[in-house]
């Protein structure tokens, strides 16, 4: 089943998908991507649209517009204003409601914050640090000072699918760590720790994205962002008074997806 088939056939019906279509959510994670976004862009538009309470008289406005036109008459007979207002506010109402309908999609798609899925994959990410804490916590307070080299990087960010464009924009940017990632077992990434201004900060790269938007993640000592790029993803982790804004765009500029 291709992914046009797969929408076509969930939006036909998103809250009970037939086993086919699960079957095929299941085996393919891009697919129950779909399938958990469009059940929860469901369930928000329903629950919206049940909280709107209609304006009194509206539903008889609505209920009395005529289902079938009225036999023609012999001779012509133009209705009188009042009957004329009453139709046009007949057709107004109809219109501001498919308005609403509309916009109320439009406004939970492309405005809305990270999907529940989203928001536990920057919780995994956040907790993957705390398996590296003495390394980071020994970067952070300065005991470990040690600079990386070149190839050693080029082999853990190999290994997740990635490379670097170029290193220029590395110079005067200590990398402490690089290493393998298991954040997310099902995704092969990488996991760089740099020196910045205020203790270690953790750049790490996972191919195959889970993730359709930039957000931001933190908890009591943490504070990052997840980035989407290209063919996967970059999350930016650091000591929640650290700027993370010059290291997200020198590597999102300076990595490059070659899975």
């Amino acid at each position: 089943m291709d992914e046009l088939e797969f929408r076509k056939r969930l939006y036909a019906n998103p809250n009970t998908p037939d086993q086919e279509l699960l079957d095929a959510a299941q085996n393919n994670p891009d697919y129950q991507k779909i399938l958990d976004e469009t059940q929860e862009l469901e369930a928000d538009v329903n629950q919206l649209l049940s909280s709107v309470t209609a304006p009194q008289g509206l539903r008889d406005q609505l209920l009395n517009i005529p289902t079938q036109a009225e036999p023609e008459a012999a001779t012509t007979v133009f209705p009188n204003r009042a009957a004329a207002n009453s139709s046009y506010f007949q057709y107004y109402a109809i219109a501001a409601i498919l308005l609403l309908a509309v916009g109320v999609t439009f406004s939970l798609m492309f405005n809305s914050g990270p999907s529940s899925a989203e928001i536990a994959f920057g919780n995994e990410v956040i907790q993957h640090l705390y398996v590296d804490e003495v390394e980071i916590n020994a970067i952070t307070a300065g005991t470990d000072s040690s600079i990386l080299a070149m190839p050693v990087i080029n082999q853990a960010m190999a290994d997740s699918g990635t490379r670097l464009v170029n290193v220029d924009f590395l110079q005067g940017i200590p990398v402490r760590m690089a290493k393998p990632c298991p954040v997310l077992p099902a995704y092969q990434s990488a996991h760089l720790v740099i020196q910045g201004s205020q203790g270690a900060v953790s750049i790490i790269v996972v191919n195959n994205s889970p993730v359709s938007l930039e957000y931001t993640i933190r908890d009591d000592r943490f504070e990052g962002v997840v980035v989407p790029m290209g063919e996967g993803n970059m999350i930016l982790l650091g000591e929640s008074d650290e700027n993370l804004d010059q290291y997200k765009d020198l590597f999102s500029e300076g990595v490059d997806w070659v899975i």
